[in-house]
């Protein structure tokens, strides 16, 4: 039963995430990179950004009509990517379609709204991912969580990987290397090119 009610909390946030306004959509990646992160001990500062997550959510709660606390639910119960779906076969952008089609059971169309991309370009991404990787991608150990909501149209998915995992997570190129199968180099150029991105949208 407890299985039953986390599959329809997690249903219910995709859906709610889902009719966002991208501007929407990129209020709700702010608030939950606050939100997400778990720590073991929360400082001053920590609480100070909690608060001011709050704050910004105060016009989503208005609108539709619900509580901080549900804003703060979908939040958390919104869908994750473990980070060891990717392999050197496939793109990122692959493997996280492949996934989220195969092992979440999600549409293309639903996948496309989530990822903030086209339709066409999520079905011939998922496409070629089959062409490339028939078989069904193994996750054993996971040793991370990516949140969806960190994914939009401006940034490439490995750029988004990059800049999540180095600047919220606090991994080296290194680390990031390792876990998404690239070169190093790679990983420094797309957190590179993400970071000049969100420096001209401010």
């Amino acid at each position: 039963m407890k299985n039953l009610d986390k599959q329809k909390d997690r249903e219910n946030a995709i859906s709610f995430y889902s009719k966002l306004s991208n501007k929407e959509k990129e209020l709700f990646r702010e608030c939950a990179s606050i939100i997400l992160p778990e720590k073991k001990a929360l400082t001053f500062d920590d609480l100070i950004q909690f608060e001011k997550a709050k704050e910004s959510l105060l016009p989503l709660k208005d609108k539709y009509k619900i509580s901080i606390d549900e804003l703060f639910d979908f939040v958390r119960e919104q869908l994750f990517i473990p980070v060891n779906i990717f392999n050197k076969k496939l793109t990122v952008l692959e493997s996280i379609v492949k996934h989220l089609k195969e092992e979440k059971n999600l549409s293309l169309h639903k996948i496309s709204e989530i990822l903030g991309r086209d339709e066409r370009n999520i079905w011939h991404t998922y496409n070629n991912s089959k062409k490339k990787y028939s078989s069904k991608i193994i996750t054993k150990k996971i040793e991370l969580w990516i949140p969806v909501s960190i994914f939009d149209g401006k940034l490439s998915a490995l750029e988004s990987v990059a800049y999540y995992l180095h600047d919220k997570l606090g991994l080296k190129f290194s680390q990031i290397a390792d876990l998404l199968n690239r070169d190093q180099r790679t990983i420094w150029t797309s957190y590179s090119r993400a970071k000049k991105k969100y420096v001209r949208q401010k």
